[in-house]
């Protein structure tokens, strides 16, 4: 990695040395986390650089990047931003673009991020388009001229996976134009697939290999059955239904393993806005395509697809806003993905699973849905993130408190995506104990019924938060914030708070530094003890006489170190060792240790 300043140094096959940290990646320290050092590792890198400084060895000044930087310029010119570069990612793939969040995050919500991903949809296109172009050609013509488009269109998307995937299937199909025999599409994607394994196994643990591999399955063996069903209908119309029914039920299990989301109008998106899709992706093509030979012609033409683009965003952007489009449904384990993909595998090769098919699909969804519905309904647990902010997320059979929520960089790197593995939609209790808290971009993805708040928050909170909250509370001193069956939360004191779950009695001061105040009624001794930062006043410790306590720092003064092992109080560092979880069943853990 470099500072973006040096990017402009950097080309694709040129020769450079980087001065720099070298540095091992770590693990995600928070359960849910993206886990970086996982994503290096399926890309074969197991260390990093932190460049600083660039110095070209050998300048190469040539090459597909080069003509794939003129057709996002193209775009670009013609359309301005964002829209310039949501059509050049439409038409190259968004990996090879610099797409602004906010326009990605609304298409992977909305179920589209195909659209967005250069894959079979869009070499099928193209090479439609190409055939159709010279359909009055001579067979060897049409051959040579589609070969050489997808040779192009590989150079410019890059040596992705579903791209390479995409593009020799385009070129089984060529093969058997020029030889006028039919292709076996099952047989050639194998073939294909175990080819592209060959050459770089990792590809097995790629994203976009895996969802093009069971979509292009599913548009083979699933999509010839609903069009026989659909013959009533236009052909046209019927196929803009069958497909993503037909792509659903192939890659939904992945979907839910790997990022445990549902989009819910997916489906209906999909036929809504795929005419619209096919139209912008041709169109950024022939723009991109034109532009290469003519570069002021490319940008005059992509100038036509300005309002449709427009159109395109307005659609996700509304589908995106209706009450329930987003999900968080929780993640499969490994063993739910594999019998899930059994059971379809026995429906497509089996007599009998053809036969009991109904049964069969049933025994999935029940595979998928019960484990995933009791744990929600039936677990307990408590989590401690670590995070800069003091965040507790607490789990009582369906019932959730959240205690404090970060800034908007936590919530969408440590908060949302906990919340997205564990399935929790709804937080029942929010307690907000710190004025570093940014509760109105949690509440953009989260539903919170009710929040508490400390009286000092209370003018920033109406200020800077419109709070769609049912109630909204003060905490005042001796209140019982929550009270459901075996959990209860009150104040009991100015700077602590104390969570008792079942039997155990937890402590979190909000002000760990500052002494014992005189008032000390209700006090009483608690199993553990929690704080931020380095220091905490030892008149806690002595008082409350916990058995463990959880620091919220990288690292604590020798002075609390030598009083918490002279009181043998078994402590926690969430800077060194990750989040702390706690159940009935396994007690305290430390998500890296």
């Amino acid at each position: 990695t470099v500072p973006t300043p040096l990017e402009a140094e950097i080309y694709p096959g040129s020769k450079i040395e980087v001065r720099g940290y070298l540095y091992q990646p770590q693990r995600p320290k928070n359960p849910g986390q993206f886990d970086f050092k996982n994503y290096l590792k399926r890309n074969g890198a197991f260390a990093g650089i932190s460049g600083r400084e660039i110095t070209v060895i050998q300048k190469n000044n040539w090459g597909f990047w080069r003509l794939r930087d003129r057709v996002i310029n193209i775009h670009q010119k013609g359309l301005g931003s964002p829209e310039g570069e949501l059509i050049s990612s439409m038409v190259l793939g968004r990996t090879a673009v610099n797409l602004p969040y906010s326009i990605q995050d609304q298409f992977l919500k909305a179920g589209l991020a195909h659209i967005l991903a250069a894959s079979g949809f869009h070499v099928s296109l193209l090479l439609g388009l190409v055939l159709a172009i010279t359909q009055q050609f001579k067979v060897s013509l049409r051959f040579a001229i589609g070969i050489g488009i997808l040779i192009l269109y590989v150079g410019l998307t890059g040596l992705q996976p579903s791209i390479l995937r995409a593009s020799l299937m385009g070129v089984a199909g060529l093969l058997g134009l020029l030889t006028e025999r039919k292709v076996n599409s099952t047989q050639s994607l194998l073939i294909i697939a175990t080819i592209l394994l060959l050459i770089n196994p990792l590809w097995i643990l790629d994203l976009g290999f895996q969802f093009s591999f069971l979509a292009t399955l599913g548009l083979i063996i699933t999509l010839p059955i609903l069009l026989n069903k659909l013959n009533f209908i236009p052909p046209t119309i019927a196929s803009l239904i069958a497909v993503p029914i037909a792509i659903f039920p192939w890659i939904f299990p992945l979907q839910l393993f790997h990022f445990g989301t549902v989009a819910t109008y997916s489906i209906l998106l999909n036929v809504l806005v795929t005419p619209l899709a096919i139209f912008l992706i041709l169109g950024g093509m022939i723009s991109g395509f034109t532009g290469l030979l003519i570069p002021d012609l490319g940008s005059a033409i992509a100038q036509l697809l300005f309002y449709p683009t427009q159109l395109l965003i307005t659609i996700v952007s509304g589908f995106n806003q209706l009450p329930g489009s987003y999900l968080l449904f929780g993640k499969l384990e490994l063993w739910q993905l594999l019998i899930v993909i059994t059971i379809i595998v026995f429906i497509w090769q089996s007599s009998q699973g053809k036969h009991y098919w109904q049964l069969a699909l049933v025994s999935a969804i029940i595979i998928i849905a019960i484990p995933i519905s009791y744990k929600q309904i039936s677990s307990k647990q408590i989590t401690i993130f670590a995070a800069e902010d003091p965040i507790i997320f607490i789990k009582n059979n369906s019932h959730t408190t959240l205690i404090n929520c970060g800034g908007q960089d936590t919530i969408r790197y440590t908060v949302l995506p906990f919340l997205q593995q564990e399935g929790i939609q709804t937080i029942d209790n929010a307690i907000a104990l710190s004025s570093e808290n940014s509760w109105q971009n949690l509440m953009q993805e989260i539903n919170i019924k009710q929040l508490f708040y400390n009286p000092s928050l209370e003018t920033e909170l109406r200020n800077k938060t419109s709070l769609p909250v049912r109630s909204q509370q003060r905490i005042s001193l001796n209140q019982t914030l929550v009270q459901k069956r075996d959990l209860e939360i009150y104040k009991i004191n100015p700077m602590l708070l104390k969570i008792k779950v079942g039997t155990q009695t937890w402590g979190f001061l909000s002000n760990a530094t500052q002494s014992l105040p005189n008032i000390r009624n209700d006090l009483q001794e608690i199993d553990l003890l929690l704080w931020q930062g380095r220091e905490i006043a030892t008149t806690w410790l002595e008082e409350l006489k916990p058995k463990s306590a959880i620091a919220i720092s990288n690292q604590i003064s020798k002075d609390v170190t030598f009083t918490l092992t002279q009181q043998q109080i078994n402590f926690y560092l969430t800077g060194q060792q990750g989040a702390v979880q706690w159940t009935p069943q396994a007690g305290l853990k430390t998500w890296l240790n």
